[in-house]
């Protein structure tokens, strides 16, 4: 990454250019996060078997990401998706657990055979998706949607520690060269895209955007088209917005490194000295991808046409009649998932991106 500053400009021109709105926190719902901590302590806690010192802080991250992009949702199916997401955090901070990795590549062959899950989150966590998934009744499509991304997501972290391993052990042994290195990378430019994909849970996002409540059954027909567009937004949304806190940290396995990698290795032009590609050109490119994908789902959803409406500022000349309650609906939970998603990046710690958010409030 070239410059904060070079990065920060390069987000505050995506939020400019999508609209983005950004609202301050809203006053925390305390029965929600009572629950969320009770939850913490005493099931999350025992089951993680052994100390665990980050995990009020997953909790915390977790449930305010819920809170802030999804507070539409019911409060009971908050907490589920908070608890599934604090799980999820857990298995990723754990990566270098060696002991509790055996089981997490065993999780998915034990869960279709029938057979008990050894390691008690991961019981823990088949229980809750399984609850996840009954609270969609005869809604196949969507259910699929927003449970098997958490089965998928355990077998990306073992690929994701494997590659690590394996990438660590041939830069102790020179095992690869530089040259074949850079060779695979070059024919291989879709790898970082996969990769992303399986270690996300956004297709479990995607379909809390159309799950208000458990009642609420959406027609899939109204937006089902936008569900490519809206998984790239919540993928490249946080690893955008991850990207500061990983570079720090200096974590590479991302998509933003890997996609530059992939993109210098066949000699694309860049920003660098010797016009080389780089991270921050990487960066650029995915804020104008997003764009054009945040742009194409708002009128998708009919996005400012429904917010007219809903305002009062849309007649009958307007096409005020051609939108339903089914339009707006969506429309409003779209907005608030759009947003949200952005800002809880901006609010929460986890991310240190005081300087951005300064940034923006300064801008608004």
């Amino acid at each position: 990454m070239s410059s904060t500053d070079d990065y920060a400009a390069c987000l505050q021109r995506l939020f400019a250019s999508i609209g983005f709105r950004y609202q301050p926190l809203p006053p925390p719902d305390p029965e929600y996060w009572e629950r969320l901590h009770t939850w913490t302590v005493d099931v999350m806690e025992p089951a993680a078997t052994c100390s665990h010192e980050k995990l009020p802080a997953l909790a915390n991250a977790a449930g305010m990401y819920i809170e802030r992009a999804y507070g539409y949702a019911s409060l009971d199916i908050q907490f589920l998706y908070a608890r599934l997401t604090v799980l999820c955090l857990f298995f990723d901070d754990s990566i270098e657990n060696d002991t509790l990795f055996v089981d997490v590549a065993k999780f998915s062959h034990r869960m279709y055979l029938g057979q008990e899950q050894q390691h008690p989150a991961l019981a823990l966590y088949q229980a809750t998706m399984q609850e996840l998934s009954e609270i969609h009744g005869n809604n196949s499509v969507l259910r699929n949607l927003a449970v098997l991304p958490w089965i998928v997501h355990l077998d990306a972290c073992i690929v994701e520690k494997q590659i690590v391993t394996l990438q660590q052990r041939d830069e102790d042994t020179k095992d690869v060269c530089a040259s074949h290195k850079s060779n695979l990378l070059a024919l291989a430019p879709k790898f970082p895209h996969y990769m992303r994909g399986k270690s996300g849970v956004s297709e479990a996002f995607v379909a809390l955007i159309f799950k208000a409540t458990k009642e609420q059954d959406l027609p899939l027909t109204r937006y089902i088209k936008a569900t490519p567009d809206l998984l790239f937004f919540i993928d490249v949304c946080n690893d955008l917005l991850s990207f500061y806190k990983e570079e720090l940290a200096g974590e590479t396995c991302n998509l933003i490194h890997l996609r530059t990698q992939s993109l210098a290795s066949v000699g694309a032009n860049g920003t660098g000295p010797d016009g080389q590609w780089t991270t921050q050109d990487t960066v650029q490119l995915l804020c104008n991808e997003l764009r054009e994908t945040v742009l194409r789902i708002d009128e998708l959803f009919r996005l400012e046409k429904c917010e007219r409406k809903m305002r009062g500022e849309l007649d009958e000349k307007d096409g005020a009649d051609d939108l339903d309650e089914v339009d707006l609906q969506i429309a409003r939970q779209w907005r608030i998932a759009r947003d949200g998603n952005i800002a809880f990046h901006l609010d929460c710690k986890r991310y240190k991106l005081d300087f951005l958010k300064q940034a923006v409030m300064n801008g608004n």
